[in-house]
């Protein structure tokens, strides 16, 4: 057996019990987890595949499968094209863990861009344009313009 704290939300507010937790209580708490699936359950008699009617609800990981066909529900772990039914409480905690959804990762900030090396001869042009100045090439040809100050 293995203790663990679980919170319980009562009208007043969240209360905090310590429970033994056993695979069937985890079976049982992966029951209300697990998305119903209609036809998801076939059958293969002869060269037919026959669906059947039952709502099962799955989920699966990369190492766990929770299936549960009503009344009974299983948790098991694949290995190769073979399952096994998990027995051990800390199996049976891993495969939650890996049964909860990942998380999206944060969109990193693109890096700024390295400066590319000018030509001498346009680097001495650009830094004769005096401060308060910007170069400009439009209808009127090339010139300087005065450079915008926004207040804030």
């Amino acid at each position: 057996y293995c203790l663990t704290t679980v919170h319980v939300r009562y009208n007043c507010g969240y209360h905090t019990t310590v429970m033994s937790m056993t695979v069937e209580k985890i079976e049982k708490a992966l029951k209300l987890k697990a998305s119903p699936k209609q036809g998801a359950l076939s059958l293969k008699v002869g060269a037919k595949k026959i669906t059947l009617p039952f709502e099962v609800r799955l989920i699966n990981s990369d190492g766990h499968m929770f299936v549960h066909i009503p009344p009974s529900a299983g948790l098991y772990a694949l290995n190769g094209k073979e399952l096994s039914k998990v027995t051990s409480v800390e199996d049976a905690q891993a495969a939650v863990k890996g049964f909860r959804p990942k998380k999206a990762k944060a969109a990193k900030r693109a890096r700024t861009a390295k400066s590319m090396p000018l030509h001498p001869e346009l680097e001495a042009a650009l830094s004769k344009i005096p401060s308060g100045y910007k170069l400009v090439n439009d209808a009127k040809g090339v010139r300087l313009v005065r450079t915008r100050t926004r207040s804030k």
